[in-house]
Formats: C-alpha cells, structure tokens, sequence
C-alpha cells in the first residue's frame, strides 16, 4: 500500500464536493458529518468532474447534466447499473489519504483520456453524445483557430457536395469563444466591475468579495 494525502480534513467543508487528482485519475471528495466518500471524479456520461456539481440529499449531482450518483456508494440513483468506483479512504489526524497503489491499479483498467498538458486537455469529452456532433470541432477550433484548418474552415467553396457542407441547424455558438480562449478554472480573473464612463461624473466602482 503507498498511501497519499488528498486533502487537510479540517478543510473540507460538508457537503460540497471537493476535488484531488491521484496519478491520472480524477477524484472528487464528498464530506457527510464525520464520514466521507472518495469517489472516481468524472461523470459516467460526457465525462464532466464531478468536483463541479453539488450535493442535493443523498447524491452527488453533475454540474453539466444532471446526473446523479450516491455520494454514500457512487451507484446512480436513477440508473442502478451505473456507479463511480468508489476508493479506500482514511483519517490520520488531520489528513484524508486514500491507497495510491488501488486506485493506479484501477487507471490501468480504466485507462484515462486527459491530457493535461495542451489547452483544455483536463476538459476533453471523451464518449461524445450523437446530438452534438460537432463539440469536438468546436474544442478543437477554441484551442488551435483556423491555423490547422485554414482561412476558410474546414470547407471550400469549389468540388466541396452540398450534403457536406455545414447547414443552418448545424451551427452552434459557445458565446463564450467567439472572441478569445476562455480562462481555464485556476487562471486568476479580476472581479472588478466599471458601471458607466471610467473617471466621469455619475461613474462608480464596485469590488465584489
């Protein structure tokens, strides 16, 4: 057993869903009183952490859809064959540690799609969902722009079938990369919020936190 702290206990607050990485798996760390769970901290589903979602009663729901999983067990309450593997964890004083070796053991029968080393590699969608079909392209085009694709695209006007060519239903707009990357979680961003001309009579500044 090699044994790793994943968090100061003290420091968890109940029933907010707290995340930690072991080697290359997600871990999402749910407090219930005295007790605690340690969970695998990605959603069966699309892959979401669960670190992101909240705790409603008994489960552990995803941020992204909605999915739902016992923090008690990590089986889903509404799809009992679904269940996040569900980790050996410990008290040593003030440290919550779980088995490093087990949980290696289960990344080599669960091998991990993140890498986390390029833009938004911790955020991949690793299964993909037949109603949004074109997500990979659109992570792909926030992370590298047209460079790999060229001015136009994917597409060219001359030789291209009309069947392949983008449709009207087949635009989808992430507001928030139309402009410039969006920070990723641990980039520090300003708060500060500017209401009406900067320096001019009737302007004012308001700092949250």
């Amino acid at each position: 057993m090699q044994k790793v702290k994943i968090a100061t206990w003290s420091q968890v607050s109940d029933r907010t869903p707290v995340g930690a990485l072991v080697s290359n798996v997600d871990l999402v760390i749910v407090r219930f009183d005295d007790n605690h769970s340690v969970l695998y901290g990605r959603c069966l589903h699309r892959g979401a952490l669960m670190s992101d979602g909240c705790v409603t009663g008994d489960n552990l729901i995803c941020g992204l859809h909605g999915w739902d999983y016992l923090f008690h067990t990590g089986v889903s309450s509404y799809n009992n064959a679904e269940q996040l593997a569900k980790f050996s964890s410990w008290l040593e004083g003030d440290d919550l540690c779980v088995d490093q070796d087990e949980i290696e053991t289960w990344e080599k029968a669960h091998p991990q799609p993140y890498d986390r080393t390029p833009y938004q590699g911790a955020f991949q969608d690793p299964h993909g969902d037949a109603a949004e079909p074109h997500v990979s392209l659109i992570r792909r085009l926030a992370d590298e722009g047209l460079e790999y694709l060229g001015h136009h695209g994917p597409v060219t006007s001359m030789g291209v079938s009309r069947e392949q060519l983008p449709k009207w239903d087949d635009i989808q707009f992430v507001t928030a990369q139309l402009a410039r990357k969006p920070q990723l979680d641990a980039v520090p961003v300003a708060t500060e919020v500017v209401i009406g001309p900067g320096g001019r009579a009737g302007g004012y500044r308001h700092l949250f936190g």
